[in-house]
């Protein structure tokens, strides 16, 4: 961080320790503004300061905020990456979800931690995103419901591994529409086929 970047966020600290909490909504409506304004003409490190000052005024935001800043950010590839974390790993749906089916910034290991630590409806909102990574997979099917285990094995974006196959076909055997879902997926390994054979019997 520059030094006139490390001026900035002091003076931003000084600031936010005199306003409200609804002033510093105000601020972080307006800091989003201007970061959505101009995002794609951003350097590196035009977005880490974003992501820093972003941050900082995320800590006294209440939930509408917080829902409003992560579906502005979601849609963005260049958006900060410590700020779509922190709302990705959010225990609100209202706040995790937008970001955790349409952020291409979020990482894969966020991902595989809240697919094997968060609440139903974050899993169901992984499900939807357009690519899922076989480690993402594994750690949702084996836990989610039969629904959202539907939607992974629907979801032609979503790679699953033979360890996500075999939890799968364990889960069919009480839900006909999940065996046809498997039995449609052109990677589904040969040998796991008569298994599944005998779910759909």
């Amino acid at each position: 961080m520059t030094s006139e970047s490390q001026a900035l966020i002091a003076e931003l600290d000084a600031t936010l320790q005199r306003a409200s909490s609804s002033q510093q909504v105000t601020m972080l409506r307006r800091v989003t503004d201007l970061f959505l304004h101009s995002a794609p003409a951003f350097s590196d490190e035009h977005v880490a300061l974003f992501d820093d000052v972003i941050g900082r005024l995320m800590e006294k935001a209440d939930r509408p905020a917080l829902a409003e800043l992560s579906s502005r950010l979601a849609p963005l590839d260049n958006a900060p990456a410590n700020v779509i974390d922190r709302l990705a790993r959010h225990d609100d749906i209202a706040i995790a979800g937008p970001v955790l089916q349409r952020s291409n910034v979020v990482t894969n290991g966020a991902l595989v931690e809240v697919a094997g630590t968060k609440a139903e409806k974050h899993l169901a909102a992984i499900a939807c995103r357009p690519l899922l990574g076989e480690a993402v997979t594994d750690a949702m099917v084996g836990r989610c419901t039969v629904e959202t285990a539907r939607k992974v094995t629907e979801n032609p974006g979503a790679s699953l591994s033979e360890v996500g196959f075999v939890k799968l076909i364990n889960r069919a055997k009480g839900d006909k529409a999940l065996a046809t879902a498997i039995e449609a997926r052109t990677d589904l390994p040969p040998e796991l086929q008569p298994f599944l054979k005998l779910t759909l019997a």
